[in-house]
């Protein structure tokens, strides 16, 4: 026997359906509209446009170091590969591949920062780039401490140095014709002092990189303390804010300290050093606060066509 029914309401066992819908869970919470459009959200605009200039001026920096890395890697007195030190070369070859790891992931937040609603492809990529890269920068700091925390005099001194023994002279000394000696000399101490200066002015050209980061890194933990704020109710959003705020702080000390040793006349190793340590800290955060944010960030968005077939129609 068949009952017909008016309405949905009146559908035999519909009660116990609701009950059993009613009950269950999204495998992961749906993201309201408002969440997708940043003009939906106008109090967060100026913070979204702040983030947006920082990511830009952050790979903009990072390019720079990139540039003085290659430098240290091929025509540095320190750092040269394969010449000098194994750790001066790992130093150098390290720190490009950070350099250029960490553009690419800066690129892609200002790819979501600059846009007009949340771009997850971006997001999801940078968080990655940053995994990458913050591989990259341990590898960096652990060269770093072996070079800087354990090294021989400076380059100054050693260039200034005027009475060196025989043995320490270039092997290119053997094959000077007699009487040639004091001429060939006299033009590689030239050279020598081309290659300082150019080292110098490599050095100047960091520095500016490294007092840029220091600024936007400060900026950047404002903001990171001020999301902390707004999403340490959430267990996992708040480790990551909380990590995220160790590390930018850690990288504030590391670039101020770099800036004290590349800004001046004679860099200081002991200072380095530091820098170094604290570079460490900025690793051992910035992984695993990229690691945990690429399980949100990574997730898709709702289908906004799917959206729009469900909602009111005219």
């Amino acid at each position: 026997m068949s009952v017909k029914a008016e309405s949905w309401e009146q559908l035999p066992g519909i009660e116990l359906a609701m009950k059993k819908a009613q009950s269950m869970q999204p495998v992961r919470p749906l993201r309201s509209l408002n969440d997708l459009f940043y003009d939906s959200q106008p109090e967060e605009v100026p913070w979204i446009k702040t983030e947006c200039v920082v990511d830009s001026v952050q790979a903009m920096a990072y390019l720079g170091e990139a540039i003085t890395f290659l430098y240290r890697a091929i025509d540095s007195p320190e750092r040269r590969c394969p010449e000098t030190s194994a750790a001066g070369c790992a130093m150098s070859v390290a720190g490009f591949v950070m350099s250029i790891t960490w553009v690419s992931s800066f690129l892609a937040l200002t790819a979501n920062a600059c846009g007009k609603a949340i771009n997850t492809g971006a997001l999801c990529s940078g968080d990655f780039l940053a995994l990458m890269a913050d591989f990259a920068e341990l590898a960096t700091a652990a060269a770093a401490i072996e070079n800087d925390c354990d090294r021989a005099p400076a380059a100054a001194d050693y260039l200034l140095q005027e009475d060196k023994r025989d043995e320490e002279k270039p092997k290119w000394h053997e094959f000077i014709p007699a009487g040639a000696g004091p001429t060939v000399e006299n033009i590689h101490k030239v050279q020598e002092h081309k290659r300082f200066n150019r080292n110098r002015d490599f050095d100047y050209f960091q520095c500016s990189m490294v007092v840029t980061q220091a600024a936007s890194f400060l900026i950047r933990a404002v903001m990171q303390i001020r999301t902390a704020s707004i999403a340490c109710p959430d267990p996992k959003a708040c480790a990551i804010s909380i990590l995220n705020i160790i590390s930018s702080f850690a990288a504030i000390a590391q670039f101020t300290l770099f800036a004290t040793a590349d800004c001046t006349v004679t860099g200081y190793h002991k200072i380095e050093c530091a820098a170094d340590i604290a570079d460490v800290v900025v690793g051992l955060t910035t992984g695993p606060a990229a690691g945990l944010a690429t399980t949100s960030d990574c997730q898709e968005l709702p289908d906004l066509s799917e959206i729009e077939e469900i909602g009111p129609r005219d």
